[in-house]
């Protein structure tokens, strides 16, 4: 009897112990996208990128501004407006900025629907969350939810096109800014991440997400991720996001209709503009007509902060107006990569006016001779150092290469006095329209040419094995030429 009342005291304590485990492991009982209409999601934080080469040590970052307002929502979905705002810190070699809060270095507005698990509907505009540079778009906020009910180490996959499967699991909770959010991990890597292959790149990407159990968005969000290079085992580029969600604001009756026409002027704009740059010749005319009309109803309108996307489109008309394709903003790598000067690919054609004397040179006329183009900012401690090495590659292959300094500031002031100071033997072109098409988010940039117009070397940064690296890819060059 003694023996069968221990057996059963055991037997009860046992499932007493597995309902408390079990009442342990549940986080959350009723987790959606749940957000009204007139709401807006204001997030903010901070970007960082770093490269960690043997050849360059190399950091920037970012201040990143996200805001969602929800135009429409019923129990099924809701009709969101995304507008990303991202801003350049003042680092020591970037490009320098008037005044101590930097202009935004990418604005984009999109709009989306999104149902009440987090999952982004078909029909929307919005590009993959960048795996290098900040995304031009932030949306990350968002994760797709598998069920209402969320337990401790609960898993689940969602999908990219084109990427690896992202694996979730709920890690359990945590307090953030005085909410106990549910914490949860996403990764997602490439299948050679372990082991790197030769002929490609492997990465990796880590999302943690603290998401508050009433509104189903992150409340807090970091994202990490990490690039190796073709057979190497160690990361050479590794970049942070770190965001929070400082304000949730409902805006009543006038105050959300004034965002609201914003943010569909801005989108029209930007539609009717990019109808008109597809032939900015034949279409001068609308085009100016466009942007009068924004500007007369923009005038009339109260200013909201999805003005800024306006701001947006009419800096791009006036630059196409002026012949220069290019934004009049530095874009991010992640949006520059793929039509910048690229390895193994022709470089950019451009005329580029010499700040020491009246000529131009246009690159294309350069042909038949590898040219070496060093971008350089004249006010950076580093210049004269910079020029010193440009004057002596100058003087070593002057037979072979042609040499051109590429100023990133139109000061021809500065320009002339240093040059005089460093009796360098090459010009020195204004190189400052040239942010976009050479990706010049920081300097100095060294550009190397074959004979063909190639880009045979793209080194960014100063590090000590940088002037070996130059020196020796020139002379395989003009071997090679």
């Amino acid at each position: 009897m003694y023996s069968i009342l221990i057996l059963a005291t055991g037997l009860g304590l046992a499932q007493a112990e597995e309902i408390k485990t079990v009442k342990s492991m549940q986080v959350a009982n009723n987790v959606s996208f749940r957000v009204q209409a007139t709401q807006e999601l204001l997030y903010r934080g901070l970007f960082t990128e770093e490269a960690r080469s043997s050849r360059v040590q190399f950091q920037r970052s970012y201040r990143v501004e996200s805001r969602c307002l929800v135009l429409e929502s019923n129990n099924n979905y809701s009709q969101l407006a995304c507008l990303t705002l991202l801003k350049q810190r003042n680092n020591p070699a970037s490009l320098p900025t008037i005044t101590s809060e930097p202009a935004a270095t990418s604005v984009r507005l999109e709009t989306f629907r999104c149902d009440s698990k987090g999952i982004i509907q078909p029909g929307h505009n919005l590009s993959k969350l960048s795996l290098e540079g900040p995304s031009t778009i932030e949306y990350g906020f968002l994760i797709a939810l598998p069920k209402s009910k969320l337990a401790e180490n609960d898993a689940w996959e969602t999908t990219e096109d084109g990427r690896p499967v992202i694996s979730w699991v709920v890690s359990g909770t945590e307090m953030v800014q005085g909410v106990k959010c549910i914490k949860v991990i996403g990764n997602q890597q490439t299948e050679d991440w372990g082991k790197t292959r030769a002929d490609r790149q492997a990465w990796k990407r880590t999302d943690t997400v603290w998401l508050h159990p009433q509104l189903g968005v992150a409340q807090k969000l970091e994202r990490t991720i990490e690039i190796k290079d073709p057979a190497h085992n160690e990361p050479s580029q590794k970049s942070t996001l770190r965001i929070e969600l400082e304000t949730s604001l409902v805006y009543p009756g006038q105050l959300f209709q004034d965002r609201k026409k914003e943010i569909q002027l801005a989108t029209n704009y930007r539609e009717s503009a990019n109808s008109y740059t597809q032939d900015i010749v034949k279409y001068s005319a609308q085009t100016k007509s466009l942007m009068r009309q924004v500007k007369t109803q923009s005038e009339i309108m109260s200013q909201t902060p999805y003005r800024d996307a306006i701001i947006q489109t009419t800096k791009r008309l006036d630059n196409i107006l002026k012949g220069d394709s290019a934004e009049t903003v530095v874009v991010p790598v992640s949006a520059t990569s793929l039509q910048t000067a690229k390895l193994g690919y022709k470089a950019p054609d451009f005329i580029a006016q010499n700040m020491l004397k009246q000529e131009s040179f246009r690159l294309a006329k350069l042909e038949g001779k590898s040219v070496l183009l060093v971008f350089y900012n004249p006010k950076s401690p580093l210049s004269t150092e910079i020029l010193d090495f440009a004057r002596t590659m100058q003087k070593n292959h002057g037979d072979s290469v042609t040499v051109l300094g590429m100023s990133v500031i139109d000061d021809s002031e500065i320009v002339k006095k240093q040059a005089e100071a460093a009796k360098i033997n090459f010009a020195v072109l204004n190189g400052s329209g040239l942010r976009s098409s050479y990706g010049l988010e920081s300097t100095p940039k060294i550009v190397l040419l074959d004979a063909k117009g190639i880009v045979r070397l793209n080194c960014l940064g100063w590090g000590q094995e940088t002037q070996s690296e130059i020196t020796s890819e020139l002379k395989r060059t003009i071997d090679k030429d």
